[in-house]
């Protein structure tokens, strides 16, 4: 990934360019033999002199072939400055070794099942921002620079928020700490991250790749209530900008309060916050075993201090007050009141709700009353993937930065067969093209219908 180059976000018409894409290898059979046959024909392909463009088109051709209705399909994706040969040939030997019915390699993307049930798409909240966050994407697919068009315009009396995501270093020294800083401050966060993920989910939606529910996490929820068709575009930005306006803001000027991430079991939780009597609730039940406390300064500190005499590893948030409590009723008035000058629609698709761990309901004005009380009231993240899986979600894709929530899901469900991926699978440390191309070789290895045709020479 390229970072510090200069986006122009008034530019939204380009094209993209698509000579700098990784190329993505689709092939499909009715029998794994003749699966293997057809790699062993692209490799001779590639042994014979062409011309420098011939991977391009050679791949192509490949996916305007590909069928997901084929018993057996492989995927490969070969960057630009990797060997075809050596990526085709690692590919016919684990297609000759492994005899699972899915797995997947670095490079490779096999599977041999028929799709699984229905698909989800989950929503980050604030913790999982980040300088330059998507901005491979955002520099390649104008649908994607269009929500952070959007995001400026709802931010704009604060200035740019594109400017905290991808500022412009000059090499001064801590120049790059400082400005994760900023970033991570609530009011400039939570619209950052939700600019971001409908950067991604646009993206995806070219791909054909749409949701049959939704949740999100924390903030993300908000995430989730536009991509269900509960909130238009300008709506959802303008309830994200006042959403972390006001818990930025709150407490006032007394005790803000504090969170404190244990990890144990969620019951020895339950139990611990029992037995002290300390004013804490348990704010977040992320996982299996990992829990967020929430609660005033001086109850944190305590429950940090109770928790390292009984070797539970605890970790205080850097978070700017004890959200998900009643310490932050003075956020949540204003934003029910900002929520009800929004309209909802009718959403197309289920969005599962942190509060009560089922979907959100078909009265609009119920649905209003539980998003105006989300500030105050736990995530109980972990009912709400079990409510999800059981209603038939089997495939879930993390649409954001960083890939928080897809560990978590795996914790949640590590007992059921479930597809978990991430949109922004190295949290930035590599390519962001080649992030996106594993997701869609992902879902079409296990033959979700992707339309791979759209990822052009």
């Amino acid at each position: 990934m390229t970072k510090n180059k200069e986006i122009n976000f008034n530019e939204t018409n380009f094209q993209t360019d698509w000579e700098s894409f990784p190329e993505i290898i689709a092939l499909s059979a009715a029998t794994r033999t003749a699966l293997n046959d057809q790699l062993s024909d692209l490799q001779k392909k590639f042994n014979e002199p062409s011309d420098p463009k011939s991977l391009k088109k050679i791949a192509a051709e490949t996916r305007n072939s590909f069928l997901i209705s084929d018993s057996y399909r492989i995927l490969v994706i070969v960057e630009i400055s990797e060997n075809p040969i050596e990526i085709i040939a690692k590919a016919i030997e684990n297609l000759e070794n492994n005899n699972d019915a899915c797995w997947s390699t670095k490079n490779s993307f096999y599977g041999e099942i028929e799709c699984p049930e229905k698909l989800a798409f989950v929503f980050p909240g604030q913790g999982s921002q980040y300088t330059y966050m998507g901005q491979d994407l955002v520099q390649n697919f104008p649908e994607a620079r269009e929500s952070l068009v959007t995001v400026n315009k709802a931010f704009a009396p604060s200035g740019k928020l594109t400017d905290f995501i991808y500022p412009e270093l000059t090499g001064k020294d801590n120049e790059k700490i400082f400005m994760e800083e900023k970033l991570r401050s609530t009011d400039i966060a939570q619209p950052a991250i939700g600019a971001i993920s409908l950067a991604m989910l646009k993206v995806l939606t070219r791909f054909g790749i749409t949701p049959d529910s939704t949740c999100g996490h924390s903030y993300g929820e908000l995430s989730a209530l536009y991509s269900s068709g509960f909130l238009n575009e300008k709506d959802f930005f303008s309830l994200s900008v006042a959403r972390g306006k006001y818990m930025s803001k709150a407490g006032g000027s007394g005790d803000k309060g504090s969170m404190l991430a244990v990890k144990a079991p969620m019951n020895q939780i339950d139990e611990l916050i029992k037995a002290t009597g300390i004013d804490v609730v348990l704010a977040n039940r992320n996982s299996p075993d990992q829990g967020i406390l929430s609660g005033a300064t001086d109850a944190i500190a305590q429950m940090k201090l109770i928790c390292k005499e009984k070797k539970i590893r605890a970790t205080v948030l850097p978070v700017a007050a004890a959200f998900h409590s009643k310490l932050v009723q003075d956020a949540a008035e204003p934003f029910k009141a900002k929520i009800d000058s929004v309209e909802f629609s009718d959403p197309r698709i289920p969005v599962y709700s942190n509060t009560t761990t089922a979907p959100y309901p078909d009265s609009k004005e119920n649905a209003k009353k539980i998003l105006g009380n989300h500030l105050m009231n736990p995530v109980n993240f972990i009912e709400e993937i079990q409510n999800m899986h059981q209603h038939g979600t089997s495939i879930f894709v993390e649409v954001g930065p960083r890939t928080i929530l897809t560990g978590l899901i795996k914790s949640i469900l590590a007992d059921q067969t479930v597809f978990t991926m991430a949109v922004d699978a190295s949290s930035g440390r590599r390519s962001g093209l080649t992030d996106f191309a594993k997701t869609l070789c992902m879902l079409a290895s296990i033959a979700y219908p992707v339309k791979l045709t759209e990822w052009k020479i």
